[in-house]
């Protein structure tokens, strides 16, 4: 029951209870600041007026000791996470400092809408409000105005670059910047190109020469020291068809990159979306289909002085989201004068790398519930150095918060003059406003309290707010990591429960005796511990958790089995749990009994289905989604808001065949293929040898072994006696058991 918390971040402190307007953060607010590299500085805020606000933001100052840079892998197109990019940017010696999602982009190829500049070299095209960054680590905010135009045999036309092909947008020029083939999904026709440069930049002339002319194709091989052209044959075009069907073999085009004088010199860009703040006053005449809908959000402004703010705010986790009219009063009551909005929902992602540690931290809440691939990302990094001695201690947890009598493991890392990882000397630890025990802090009454730290000569300390009532309290199963909103139960059940107190977003460190429990009497008895035993009678009452001055009631319902076929089944705690939790669903048989069919096997679209309610995701915000599989048809329609979402969040990528992709929705779903979608949602991967102790390990498909190891690590999978049967059936009632597993 009890919880002891550890560290989450390393750093240096300040903390403000405020009360008031702070622009779109109103009423009680909690601001914690921890400084991530002299130039930078991560901010969070939590804030309850209104409504709930989680926000966090990276302060920068040009000229530092970190370089912003835009980022986006090998190729722009495909998706990648900020995980996944960081580790890359490792491998070239770099430390990601502070990360954040960058440009809208096609969900389908990955392929950003506006304008991207690495290194100094035009990647693809774009006329957005974008992001610009000079050689010297400034920013700009603005329309580039950029222009890549090809002269030929028919006259000059303004082309794309680095975009995919349709019927409408005219001529597209292509790199290996884009990817090694075109991989379109409208048939071109192509010329290629042998050009005296490989890389564009926002303000030059290439001349290339056609060297070949592909006709009727969807993907060709774009030379990696040389460019292709491409039309769309069913182009809405038809003159522009004509024209380039007059070049020849031999034939010199010309092409030519324009921009603003601004924007000549920049040596990162990433486009955005609409602006938010315009000479120092925020605008309200958004276009954006989620303009008005509070959701996560992501955004980047710039101050008089040039300093620039980095902002995200949460949906979900507590946090409401914001409009973007209420992002845009936010960015202007942050000090910003110029500020884009930059991708947001499920996009949002804001990461660090903290003081003291090699390992990179998603500091917020993504509304997927986990990173999503997105195109790219702005880094704000620095050159991996060999650490030195070291310079500075640094607390963990740096934002701690506790009840009197909650006890908070404190431990300290310490980093070079470069904010490098260093070795920690022996330190002693000592605490005002309560006590330690070595390492281990125990609040004292209310009020702030303060931890030290002191060794090889160097000094750290952290604050610890101690409160007596939480702003807010959870409670879950002792097993799960869901924070309940109702609770009901099989007659006789008995459930190990365990209480959450949180104060303005941040957990407060508890004992167990800080909680008080009661229960309906009619349902059955609670101890003080929170051990919850179900009656034998049917019952509807409330368990009442209370802290202090604040507390929170769960509706309980005590109810039988409602399956007939589950009553001496294996998986029949499993089953009736995710049964009255709505994630499971069952059927009448021919004698009108419930039943849930526990031993049948499961198709694909129903284990979807499941997830997806198991996941709380609202398939109605993916309605939109364009699904490319060949048979997607044969989804059935209740399962067809499931399959949008779990597709759009990357669980469910389906299998090539024939040069098309499939779904199979009505086939059985197998072992390896339940627990690599189940993997997904986690990001979950694992590359031990954890497999090997099953007869069967060998039998495992390539893609599946580090989703497999790591569902079995996580207890979520058992091997069969001793065996993993990986492509064997998934049962209904194994279903549950993963399912269950998970939380």
């Amino acid at each position: 029951m009890k919880r002891l918390l550890t560290g989450i971040l390393a750093g240096t402190l300040s903390l403000a209870l405020l009360a008031g307007a702070v622009g779109a953060v109103s009423g009680a607010n909690r601001q914690t600041e921890l400084a991530l590299a002299d130039a930078l500085t991560l901010q969070r805020t939590y804030a309850d007026g209104d409504g709930a606000v989680k926000e966090q933001i990276l302060a920068y100052t040009p000229g530092g000791d970190v370089e912003p840079v835009v980022v986006y892998g090998d190729t722009l197109y495909g998706r990648s996470t900020m995980d996944y990019l960081q580790a890359y940017m490792a491998d070239k010696d770099f430390t990601v400092v502070g990360a954040v999602n960058a440009a809208f982009f096609d969900m389908s190829t990955g392929i950003p809408y506006g304008m991207v500049v690495t290194d100094g070299v035009l990647r693809t095209s774009g006329n957005v409000p974008t992001v610009g960054i000079e050689e010297d680590g400034s920013l700009v905010i603005g329309t580039p105005n950029l222009k890549v135009t090809m002269t030929y045999v028919g006259g000059d036309t303004e082309i794309s670059y680095n975009k995919a092909l349709t019927e409408t947008n005219g001529f597209c020029l292509y790199s290996q910047d884009y990817d090694y083939v075109t991989k379109n999904s409208h048939k071109g026709y192509y010329l290629v190109l042998e050009a005296d440069r490989i890389e564009l930049t926002t303000d030059c002339t290439m001349e290339a020469k056609v060297v070949d002319i592909e006709t009727d194709a969807s993907k060709i091989d774009i030379p990696e020291d040389g460019f292709v052209v491409g039309l769309a044959m069913d182009t809405a075009y038809s003159s522009a068809m004509a024209s380039v069907k007059k070049v020849k073999k031999g034939d010199t085009l010309t092409f030519t990159v324009t921009v603003d004088k601004a924007w000549k010199d920049v040596a990162y860009a990433v486009g955005g979306g609409e602006l938010l703040v315009e000479n120092g006053k925020a605008l309200s005449d958004f276009t954006l289909d989620t303009a008005d809908k509070e959701v996560a959000r992501t955004a980047l402004g710039l101050k008089t002085n040039g300093d620039v703010v980095v902002y995200t705010v949460d949906k979900g986790s507590g946090s409401d989201g914001l409009t973007l009219e209420a992002l845009a009063r936010r960015m202007q009551d942050l000090g910003c004068v110029t500020a884009v909005n930059l991708d947001g929902g499920g996009s949002t992602c804001l990461g660090v790398t903290q003081p003291g540690d090699t390992a990179f931290t998603t500091v917020n809440n993504p509304s997927d519930g986990k990173q999503r691939e997105c195109a790219n990302y702005i880094f704000f990094v620095r050159p991996t150095k060999t650490a030195g001695a070291a310079t500075r201690l640094h607390l963990y947890p740096y934002d701690a918060a506790a009840l009197p009598g909650g006890q908070i493991d404190f431990t300290a890392k310490a980093t070079d003059r470069n904010y490098m990882a260093a070795s920690v000397p022996t330190v002693t630890w000592t605490a005002s406003g309560g006590f330690m025990d070595g390492s281990t802090f125990t609040a004292g009454s209310a009020g702030t309290a303060t931890v030290k730290a002191s060794g090889g000569g160097l000094n750290a300390s952290a604050s610890v707010l101690v409160v007596e009532s939480p702003t807010s309290l959870e409670v879950y199963r002792e097993d799960q990591d869901k924070a309940l909103e109702s609770l009901p139960l099989e007659n006789g059940a008995e459930v190990d429960l365990t209480a959450r107190a949180l104060y303005l977003g941040t957990e407060l460190a508890a004992r167990d005796d800080s909680f008080t429990w009661e229960l309906s009497p009619e349902l059955g008895t609670v101890t003080e511990d929170g051990l919850l035993t179900a009656g034998e009678d049917s019952a509807k009452g409330t368990l009442t958790v209370s802290c202090g001055e604040t507390s929170v009631s769960i509706p309980v319902e005590v109810k039988g089995n409602p399956f007939a076929d589950t009553r001496n089944h294996w998986a029949k705690e499993y089953i009736t749990a995710l049964y009255f939790e709505g994630v499971l669903e069952g059927s009448k048989n021919s004698a009108g009994e419930m039943v849930y069919r526990p031993d049948d096997s499961m198709t694909r679209q129903e284990f979807i289905c499941a997830l997806i309610r198991w996941l709380d995701i609202d398939v109605s915000e993916y309605q939109s989604a364009d699904m490319p599989f060949a048979d997607k048809d044969q989804i059935a329609s209740w399962a067809e808001g499931a399959m949008k979402a779990a597709y759009r969040l990357g669980y469910v990528t389906g299998s090539g065949s024939g040069g098309k992709l499939y779904v199979s929705p009505t086939d059985t779903i197998t072992r390896e293929e339940a627990m690599t979608i189940l993997a997904r949602t986690s990001n979950s991967e694992s590359y031990t040898d954890a497999l090997e102790r099953f007869s069967d390990a060998d039998t495992v498909s390539s893609w599946a072994v580090p989703a497999l190891t790591a569902m079995v690590e996580q207890g979520v999978i058992d091997g069969v006696d001793g065996k993993l049967l990986p492509r064997g059936n998934v049962t209904r009632a194994q279903v549950a058991k993963m399912l269950y597993a998970m939380e």
